[in-house]
């Protein structure tokens, strides 16, 4: 056998593509942390609970902090697709379900400021 020659019949075996993996989870949950910071103090302004003159934070927000999510997400999938169930998956699966809840919490929001969804 040729040393460095790939054996396994499964990917999740070859300890290269779990690292790059693992990586890729590392990456969708700094990406969650990353756009939820971006999108707490944005959606304060966004609901008028904190004054920003030039609503700044609410264009980070959504500009930034949504499409630095979705990025999260797709690593997040990448990160856990044609795994068996395993740690590596679950915390995929955990890190994708976050970053999908910051698009999700925007919609959230502008329900909130139309007045369809009040508290």
């Amino acid at each position: 056998m040729d040393k460095g020659v790939m054996t396994s019949t499964r990917e999740e075996e070859n300890g290269g593509y779990r690292l790059v993996q693992i990586l890729a989870v590392l990456i969708g949950a700094g990406a969650f942390a990353a756009a939820f910071v971006m999108s707490r103090k944005g959606g304060l302004v966004y609901l008028d609970y904190v004054k920003d003159p030039f609503v700044r934070d609410v264009m980070v927000g959504t500009w930034i902090g949504i499409p630095t999510a979705f990025a999260g997400a797709i690593c997040a999938y990448l990160g856990g697709q044609d795994r068996a169930w395993d740690w590596i998956r679950i915390a995929a699966t955990v890190t994708l379900t976050a970053n999908l809840l910051v698009p999700a919490a925007w919609l959230v929001m502008a329900l909130m400021k139309a007045g369809i969804i009040g508290f």
